[in-house]
């Protein structure tokens, strides 16, 4: 777990959600899961029930902004990056996250059809990467968003004017 807690306090130790105590906690949660990869708040959190339960009062949290998280662990790549020596790859990725469940109502449409069942967000990220050891450093960006309904459709307009 150590290697995990260092890892989570260097990405998230510097976040500011207003409470201190929000950012111990968010710094818990995060070596949890990453010591479970794959896994669940509460079979990350094993048999220990506070924790898991303040990881999900954390999550549930109001005043938690996950641009703040996601602000905090870019800041953390970048003071990485500004280290490095040599040349640093920046590598865009786009891809769609979708959901079939009751969440999906409140998202946006991902592929071509305009009343599918499964709705998501577009999602854009940017991954540096040391040239010479092909390190990865950590995500430096990451852009999310739900397209709008109402410009279902009109792709071929948009390219129209661009021209």
């Amino acid at each position: 777990m150590m290697e995990e807690r260092g890892w989570s306090e260097q990405l998230f130790g510097c976040c500011d959600l207003g409470d201190e105590r929000r950012t111990r906690r968010l710094v818990d949660v995060a070596a949890r899961l990453a010591r479970h990869a794959g896994a669940s708040l509460a079979r990350s959190c094993q048999s220990e029930k506070a924790a898991a339960l303040g990881g999900y009062r954390l999550i549930g949290n109001d005043k938690v902004s996950p641009e703040a998280i996601a602000q905090s662990g870019f800041a953390a790549v970048a003071r990485v990056a500004a280290q490095q020596e040599g040349e640093l790859l920046a590598i865009e990725d786009s891809t769609s996250v979708v959901y079939a469940h009751a969440v999906a109502a409140q998202l946006g449409t991902t592929g071509s059809q305009a009343n599918a069942r499964q709705r998501g967000y577009m999602v854009h990220s940017v991954f540096l990467v040391a040239e010479q050891t092909e390190c990865t450093l950590g995500l430096l960006e990451q852009r999310r968003w739900c397209r709008d309904d109402a410009a279902y459709g009109q792709k071929h307009e948009r390219k129209r004017q661009r021209l």
